[in-house]
């Protein structure tokens, strides 16, 4: 039962009637109490609306990605995962969704870059912890739509879920400012990269975003002996691109990217 009215449901264009309930208990050949049982399970999964009284029925939604994200958060909480773990996971698929974002040319991302690259510049300038939270949070719902992959997009959506589950022990920029700054300008450094199309920086800059963080948790872990972190070594940075021979045009602002990077 629950599988023909999910079949139905995802068959049924969201918020179209999918039947009233007199009309599914006798096209499915059930009773009342199992059609109902059936609509609580299928309510959850967020493909069913039921609305009781005059025009009311079994309608077809969708699942937000919102609300799945949320879902997934709470499942990594409930196995006790760390922020070491989301971290790790973190830097291969960013890196990849940086290339994915500076190959989308459409005119109205770029433009949706250009406005959040102008409002992150105001909000640094304010320097202030929210407004840094809540770029970030910008941040990934562009870089997510930019990718033009719902996989990945919701892989952001579930990372900002569980990041709200931690505590301020957790939290590597609670009443760090410096640190707050050093991470805005590499973010910065990416958005830059994306607008321009150039992949191999933006891939660059999300790597390095990630292995900085990854350093603050080794640092502040060692400080405080709340654990020992698991073989975390910190990363050592490769050759700075600001001693690369000067070139011309496109190429030198590149090299100045790549600088920023580091």
């Amino acid at each position: 039962m629950v599988l023909r009215l999910r079949e139905h449901a995802l068959s049924t264009p969201a918020g179209e009637l999918i039947g009233s309930e007199d009309d599914l208990v006798a096209s499915y050949n059930v009773s009342r109490p199992t059609l109902r049982q059936a609509a609580a399970l299928v309510s959850q999964e967020q493909l069913v609306l039921v609305r009781r009284g005059v025009g009311g029925g079994y309608f077809a939604r969708r699942p937000e990605a919102s609300g799945v994200a949320h879902m997934a958060a709470i499942y990594l909480q409930s196995r006790r995962t760390t922020l070491e773990e989301i971290i790790k996971a973190i830097e291969p698929i960013k890196a990849e969704m940086g290339v994915l974002a500076a190959a989308n040319h459409d005119p109205d991302i770029i433009e949706l870059w250009r406005q959040f690259q102008q409002r992150d510049r105001d909000a640094e300038a304010k320097g202030g912890y929210r407004e840094f939270l809540k770029s970030e949070v910008e941040f990934g719902r562009l870089l997510g739509a930019a990718c033009r992959n719902r996989v990945l997009e919701l892989f952001v959506a579930t990372l900002y879920e569980f990041c709200g589950f931690l505590g301020p022990e957790e939290d590597v920029y609670r009443d760090e400012p410096e640190r707050v700054h050093a991470y805005w300008s590499r973010r910065q450094a990416q958005v830059a990269a994306i607008i321009e199309g150039d992949a191999e920086v933006a891939s660059l800059t999300a790597r390095r975003c990630a292995r900085m963080v990854t350093d603050w948790m080794v640092e502040d872990m060692n400080k405080h002996s709340a654990r020992k972190p698991a073989q975390l070594m910190p990363y050592a940075e490769p050759e700075n691109a600001a001693t690369a021979p000067q070139k011309s045009g496109r190429a030198a602002a590149r090299v100045q990217r790549k600088a920023v990077a580091s």
